[in-house]
């Protein structure tokens, strides 16, 4: 009778841990599956307008048109062959005829794919687009967090934080993946740092991390959506699309209690040459800045830059990479322009948006669990386990369909 009262205690744990909001509802059935469905998988862009790739299979394989869903070969022990492209198809050692796609996929769970000589699990995908190639890795999503996380990790954080920016990444590969799932890939290697599974990095804590909450993403309005981290918020948090100016649903900006208390701590300042973000709007001089702000976190989400009557707009990311980030520290600035300087006075590190990693420390420390981590920074949302998703792709033409990304560019 214990051992019963045990395991009942147990699960009414789990199933209070785990609800982070009442107002949420369950999974669209239509989308998502967690039964009998193909894993959960993102599609990678490797390369695009390549006029050839060397691809190596280790392992057994089959060729399959996935616009015709047809078989067009198969192997037991591997293939290595240039692959180009040609105006009657495909040629990968034999020539594909009038087939302009191509899909490679292994047949065993011990097959990999080498793409000039990096190392991939998954599909390989090929299209050729006007004798050009576009290749795509298509990956199961714990694979592709273990290759994608780990590099901007740069400190060890307590576990419940670490299980938190897991299920922070999981969410956002979700996302990218369900809500561009008739795109022909979903995520550019160059933009999120993959590099296959030959070039992991080893961080134990990442990847135990990345085990210890399999499957587990968060919904808002009943499905994954767009979601980030920052290392220190300053006080309050931006929601996604309104730092990063997309057409998407997504959960509001918090006060972080925690974070405002010790503001102060975290002050940075810059000073730079007007020349310099002249050179970068692309215009003759500096003669004022404006600040696009959102309402109610503060943060910067664009500038503004005057020549006169002549004005230019640079969103944030693109400012700080062009400056670099440890100079152009965050999005919680104020600016002033002072003789021939530029002078920023600001708080905090990173974009503002999303799970704040200073507070989410604090709470560690005090006992708090990934759950309750995230129903701080991510309000009405749940935590769902999500093993797999209904997966559709392209059935039209290549010819009538554009190769471009489904990311959507930065709003007026």
């Amino acid at each position: 009778m214990n051992r019963f009262y045990l395991l009942l205690a147990i699960f009414m744990m789990t199933l209070l841990g785990y609800q982070m909001s009442s107002h949420a509802t369950q999974l669209d059935k239509t989308e998502l599956q967690t039964e009998n469905a193909t894993p959960a998988s993102i599609k990678v862009l490797l390369n695009q307008n390549a006029s050839g790739i060397l691809l190596e299979v280790k392992g057994p394989y089959e060729v399959r048109d996935p616009n015709e869903q047809l078989k067009l070969s198969w192997g037991s022990r591997g293939k290595r062959y240039f692959l180009y492209p040609h105006e009657d198809g495909i040629k990968w050692g034999e020539n594909f005829s009038g087939v302009f796609q191509l899909q490679i996929i292994p047949t065993s769970p011990e097959t990999t794919m080498l793409v000039n000589g990096i190392q991939y699990y998954g599909i390989v995908e090929v299209y050729n687009l006007d004798n050009q190639l576009s290749v795509v890795n298509e990956v199961d999503v714990e694979t592709y967090l273990k290759s994608t996380l780990p590099p901007r990790i740069h400190r060890k954080y307590p576990a419940a934080v670490m299980d938190s920016i897991a299920i922070v990444a999981r969410t956002d590969a979700y996302h990218n993946a369900i809500g561009n799932k008739s795109a022909f890939w979903h995520v550019d290697a160059k933009n999120v740092g993959y590099r296959g599974s030959g070039l992991m990095f080893n961080n134990t804590s990442v990847d135990s991390s990345i085990d210890n909450t399999k499957f587990l993403i968060m919904t808002y309005d009943d499905k994954p959506f767009a979601s980030t981290w920052n290392k220190n918020c300053a006080g309050k948090t931006a929601s996604f699309q309104s730092i990063f100016r997309k057409n998407t649903s997504t959960p509001k900006g918090v006060d972080s209690h925690i974070a405002a208390k010790d503001r102060n701590e975290h002050h940075w300042s810059l000073s730079i040459e007007m020349e310099k973000l002249a050179k970068l709007a692309k215009t003759n001089r500096v003669t004022d800045l404006d600040l696009f702000v959102d309402h109610h976190s503060n943060k910067v989400y664009a500038i503004r830059v005057k020549d006169g009557a002549h004005q230019e707009d640079i969103d944030f990311l693109t400012l700080q990479q062009a400056l670099g980030e440890d100079q152009l520290i965050s999005n919680d600035f104020t600016v002033s322009l002072k003789g021939n300087m530029i002078v920023y006075e600001g708080y905090g590190e990173g974009s503002g948006v999303g799970l704040c990693i200073y507070s989410a420390c604090q709470m560690s420390e005090s006992g708090d669990l990934a759950p309750k981590i995230l129903a701080k920074f991510y309000p009405n949302t749940r935590l769902s386990k999500v093993p797999s998703y209904i997966e559709t792709r392209p059935t039209s033409k290549l010819s009538t369909q554009t190769f471009e990304s489904p990311e959507s560019k930065l709003g007026e």
